[in-house]
């Protein structure tokens, strides 16, 4: 995301924030699949512009288990994010998310737009093999519109 993107629409599920962060997203230029398979997990939202690989869990509230999760998709990503709808960030997550590289994006409801709390920097613990194995699976994965 270039900017930040206003969002009529109140979210109030996670389901919710994972459209309309991938409609934001397609508006900045990335193909947005939602729920990929990932060495038996699923990704909420894969977002991918040219040859990088950003994948995005989505939480209204529980960043630690999107933390977890995030781990899991080191492997296979250029990026690796959460987004967050939340009054504010937590000084915790961002913390946490910048150790590890991280990038988190904040839904902020009272204004209806995203935006970069913290942007994420380039992974270097991609495996090849795994990346190539999991890039042919995703092909058949329909584009979120």
């Amino acid at each position: 995301m270039s900017r930040r993107r206003k969002s009529s629409v109140k979210i109030v599920s996670e389901a919710d924030l994972v459209r309309k962060l991938a409609k934001a997203l397609s508006e900045d230029g990335y193909r947005v699949r939602s729920e990929v398979s990932n060495m038996g997990q699923s990704v909420d939202m894969v977002a991918t512009r040219g040859r990088w690989v950003t994948v995005i869990e989505a939480k209204m509230r529980d960043w630690r288990r999107a933390l977890k999760q995030c781990q899991g998709h080191e492997q296979v990503a250029d990026f690796v994010c959460v987004a967050i709808a939340s009054m504010r960030v937590a000084d915790e997550l961002l913390r946490t998310a910048c150790a590890r590289g991280y990038g988190v994006i904040h839904y902020d409801g009272k204004k209806g737009e995203f935006g970069w709390a913290l942007r994420p920097r380039l992974n270097r613990l991609v495996w090849v093999p795994q990346r190539r194995h999991w890039a042919r699976k995703m092909k058949g994965v329909a584009l979120c519109r």
